[in-house]
Formats: structure tokens, sequence, C-alpha cells
């Protein structure tokens, strides 16, 4: 059984060259097509909850160098090896990865589609300083008998079906881990990190009425996009229903960690998010594209006649029921206005419109 730690990459988003942020993320499998499943806020370089610019200069991603490992087989040999790739995030005036079709409250997961028959470009140095890009195919047959396998996290899953659905055996107080670079720390080797985290909401309750849960994890920045996953070296697991005791070590994917909430401070608590795994195949399934970034956005008047439309004419009280911040009508008017713009607007800017239509219609002033 493989390492877990195998199918886990260390993803660097740039525009063009320039290097704007690192992150984590995991190789996926569904359908036979691979993919690299990551936070959405790493990809789109947008706040998942404000949709403000992430980058000091408000550089947007276009492209991500994806370092992996492949397994290398030769003969009766079997080994592994690191090699990095160049996938662009925009091609052909679209983006390249698919997003979850709930905008809001915002799915912070991605699926970036790898094409394993597609050739990418491996970026280098020689040992004077010039720089090299190299063509590579991820799965392919090399001279002298030469192969390369991507490995998968389904690779390094533990599969006995005989015992139920063990995926829905995670309860507050366990223990599972988040391997992926924080502060994008590794050595030569390219191996990822493992962060033990305690489960700290139900996830079968969910959290926020999303398919998520909390955990509490010492994470850091360069974390977001790991995934969360169960691992027993010694091959045990308990579903809640049966005890299970193997020869190798089990590893099941739960999800996808995609930071802390709240302050960033080393002095709040280490409180962090992780949606569930069902997300990701929902993800796959649907096969979204994301917006281009300027395309995200939507403008003031597409937001105002968006109020307009989903405003109860036939209460003329609803403008001073909702002005009065006493009162819950303006948020249940503010997030059925954000449902249905499918979360392209920061929450504040909507709200700051919703109180500007009601004041014009409780002044009289015809819309």
């Amino acid at each position: 059984m493989l390492n877990p730690a195998h199918s886990v990459v260390h993803l660097t988003m740039r525009f063009d060259k320039t290097e704007l942020a690192v992150g984590s993320g995991v190789l996926y499998l569904k359908d036979n097509k691979t993919y690299v499943v990551t936070a959405w806020h790493n990809i789109s370089g947008r706040h998942t909850e404000t949709l403000d610019l992430l980058n000091k200069n408000c550089s947007i991603p276009n492209n991500i160098i994806v370092s992996m490992d492949v397994e290398i087989k030769q003969g009766d040999f079997v080994g592994s090896t690191r090699i990095s790739i160049t996938v662009p995030l925009v091609d052909n005036n679209k983006t390249t990865y698919f997003i979850h079709p709930q905008g809001y409250p915002k799915v912070d997961v991605v699926a970036i589609p790898i094409d394993l028959n597609n050739v990418y470009t491996m970026e280098g140095k020689l040992m004077s300083g010039e720089n090299i890009n190299l063509p590579i195919q991820l799965k392919s047959k090399q001279p002298h008998g030469l192969e390369l396998n991507i490995i998968h996290i389904q690779d390094c899953e533990f599969k006995d079906y005989d015992i139920g659905d063990y995926s829905k055996s995670l309860y507050v107080s366990d223990d599972i881990f988040v391997i992926g670079y924080p502060k994008g720390i590794t050595d030569y080797t390219g191996q990822p990190i493992w962060k033990r985290a305690t489960i700290a909401t139900s996830p079968q309750l969910g959290w926020e009425q999303q398919e998520q849960f909390l955990v509490d994890c010492a994470s850091k920045e360069g974390m977001s996009g790991a995934p969360a996953i169960y691992y027993s070296r010694d091959g045990k697991i308990n579903t809640g229903n049966v005890y299970y005791k193997g020869s190798k070590p089990i590893t099941i994917l739960h999800g996808i960690y995609v930071g802390r909430l709240g302050s960033t401070s080393e002095l709040e608590a280490q409180i962090g998010k992780v949606w569930k795994r069902k997300i990701i195949d929902e993800i796959i399934d649907n096969k979204i594209l994301d917006f281009l970034s300027e395309e995200l956005i939507l403008s003031n008047s597409c937001i105002k006649q968006t109020i307009n439309e989903e405003w109860p004419k036939e209460n003329e009280g609803y403008a001073n029921e909702l002005l009065n911040d006493k009162t819950s009508y303006r948020y249940y008017f503010l997030n059925l206005i954000m449902s249905k713009i499918n979360g392209r607007a920061n929450k504040e800017k909507v709200l700051e419109l919703i109180l500007e239509y009601a004041e014009t219609l409780k002044n009289g002033i015809k819309q």
C-alpha cells in the first residue's frame, strides 16, 4: 500500500513567470481521469467570502507549477521520483478548472483536469544557471522500457467494502492528518509535512449548514488545499459497527482542508475548515468552469436589477422593516439576493445596495 504523501502535490501559483503564492493539493482519480484538487482561493487568487484579491499587487494566477511524485517502473524495479509541470489556468479565454455549482456560500474547492496523454512542460535550470524547458508526458513508456505512472490518493486508500461505508465513520475527537506544505516548507525530496488535526465539530451535522466540518490543527499558510485523511500505520479502523485490523497501513481521504477561520494570529485558536470528500465528486460530475477573474464580479446595475426583481412589492412596509437593524428582515433578504447572484459580489457591498434601495422606496422616490 502506497504512502498517501505520494499523492500530495506542492503548488506554486504564478502570473506568467512571477510567483504569487504557494499551496497544497492532492491527485484525485474519478472515471479514469486525473485531477489536482485544491482550494478555490489558491487558484482564483481571491478571498472566498469577500472576493477581494489576495495578492498585494492585485496579481491573479494564470498558471501553476505542480510538483508531484510519479511512480517509475523498469523491469522488476519500482520506485518514485519528483517532477514539476506547468499547468495553465486559462486557455482560449476560458478557465481550465472546475468549481462547485454552489456559489453562495462559496465552496472553496476546485478540481483541475490533468490529461495524462498531454505533453506538459517541465521547467528547470542547468548548472550554468540557464533556464530550460523540457517536454514530458505523465503516463507513458519512455526509452529503455521506463514507465511513468501518476500516484492518486485512491492508489493509497484502504478498500474493503465488506465492512460498510467507512468514509462516514468520523466523529468529534477523532484524529486525522492534514498533509501539505506549511509556508511552502519541504526539502530536496519534495516530501510534504504531516500535521495532526482533531475533529472539532460533527461531520455528520456539517458546519453552517454546509458539507464541511472544523478541525483543531496548528496549520500555517501554504496548507490550503491539502488532503485531510485518516491514517493508521497499524492497519486499524473502527467504523462504529465493525472493528477492523489489517496487515497493511490504512488511508482514507475525508476531505480538503482550506485554511483557518478568522484571524491568522499565532495567539488565535487553531481552528480550520475541511470540505467533505463528496464535494470533490460533485465538482467533477458537474464540470462547471469558473468565471474569468474579470467576469466574476457582477456590476452594481446587475445586482440592483436582482434586488428589484426579488423585492416583495405586495408588502408596502417591507422597506421600513428591512431598515430596522433590530429585525432579521435585512439578513434574510441579503441571503436571498446572494443566492440569486450565486455569490458573485462582496456581501457587504450587496447589503449597501439593498439598504440604498429600501431608503429610496421609503422616501417615495420612483425607481
